[in-house]
C-alpha cells in the first residue's frame, strides 16, 4: 500500500504490478461477507464443421472478417461435431461424479460435447441456457433447431429455459457487447443457484468476449502450473478445458462484479 512501493513495481515489472493488483481484487471479494463462490468448469465445444479451415486461418494470423468469411462459406443450420470433434471430447472425458449441474448452450455442438465428455447420469440435472450460445444471427452454425427436435437427439436435457423454437437468430450478427451481457446474465444465473460444482460447454466467440470485453467481468489467475504464459481470458481452443472459481460482489446501479479465477485442475487431472 506504500505510493512508492507501488511506482517502483510498476516501474520494474508491470506484468508483476498487473498481477498483485488482480489478486487483490480477488482477495476482496473472497472477503466480502456478500461473496457467493462456486466452482466452475468451461469446455469449449469441440471441432464442429464449420471450423476446420476457419480455425487453421485463424492459427495462421488471419483477420476477422477473412475468418467469418471461411465460416460462412462452410456453414451448416446449427453445426454438429466433426469425426475429430467427437475424439476430441472422448479424450477430455470426466466422471459426472464431481459435479451438481451441467450446462449447456442450446447448439448441438455443445450440448453433444457436454455428453461425451461428462456422459448423463440421473443424479445431475444438465440444463440448456439460450445464454450460452455462440454470438447469433447472419450465419446458420448459430441457429438452433426447436426444442422438439433437440429432446429427440439429447431427451436428457431440461429445456425449460429456452423457448420451443429460435426467436433471438436474426440475419444480422449479434454486436460483441451484446454477446457479452448474455454471458454475463449466465454467470448470474449460476451464482443464483444451489449447485456448488458446475460444468459449462458453450463456445469461443462468447467466452472471449464475455471474459474480456464486458465491464463486470474480472479474470484473474491463481495457477501454480500449465501454461503460464497464456492468459485466464484467452480465446479457448476446441475441447479445452479450464476450471474457474466464480463469485460476485456488489458493482454499480444494482449490477454486481463477478470475477472468475482460474485455477489448477491438479488433482483432478487424471480423470481428463
Amino acid at each position: 500500500q506504500n505510493p512508492y512501493c507501488v511506482k517502483y513495481i510498476m516501474t520494474i515489472n508491470p506484468i508483476k504490478f498487473l498481477s498483485i493488483a488482480v489478486n487483490m481484487a480477488s482477495n476482496t471479494l473472497t472477503n466480502s461477507p456478500e461473496s457467493v463462490r462456486k466452482t466452475l468448469w468451461i469446455i469449449r465445444h469441440g471441432q464442429a464443421v464449420h471450423n476446420p479451415r476457419a480455425e487453421q486461418a485463424k492459427d495462421n494470423g488471419c483477420t476477422h472478417e477473412q475468418f467469418i468469411e471461411l465460416m460462412r462459406q462452410d456453414d451448416a443450420l446449427d453445426a454438429e461435431l466433426t469425426e475429430l470433434g467427437k475424439k476430441q471430447a472422448k479424450a477430455c472425458k470426466m466422471s459426472c461424479d464431481k459435479f451438481q449441474l451441467i450446462l449447456s448452450s442450446p447448439l448441438s455442438r455443445a450440448i453433444e460435447t457436454a455428453d461425451i465428455v461428462v456422459p448423463p447420469t440421473p443424479s445431475v440435472k444438465r440444463v440448456i441456457l439460450e445464454n450460452l450460445r455462440e454470438i447469433n444471427g447472419m450465419l446458420l452454425n448459430a441457429q438452433r433447431r426447436s426444442v422438439s427436435e433437440l429432446s429427440k437427439k439429447f431427451h436428457h436435457w431440461d429445456y425449460h429455459e429456452i423457448a420451443e423454437r429460435d426467436e433471438l437468430w436474426t440475419e444480422t450478427l449479434e454486436t460483441q457487447a451484446d454477446c457479452a451481457e448474455r454471458g454475463y446474465k449466465a454467470f448470474r444465473w449460476i451464482l443464483e443457484r444451489p449447485e456448488q460444482n458446475v460444468f459449462l460447454a458453450c463456445h469461443g466467440g462468447i467466452l472471449r468476449f464475455t471474459m474480456q470485453e464486458h465491464p463486470l467481468i474480472k479474470v484473474a489467475d491463481a495457477r501454480a502450473s500449465g501454461n503460464l504464459d497464456r492468459p485466464p481470458d484467452a480465446r479457448f481452443g476446441n475441447c479445452e478445458v479450464r476450471k474457474y472459481t466464480l463469485q460476485e460482489s456488489a458493482g454499480e446501479e444494482g449490477k454486481p462484479i463477478i470475477l472468475l479465477t482460474e485455477v489448477d485442475i491438479t488433482d483432478d487431472a487424471s480423470s481428463l
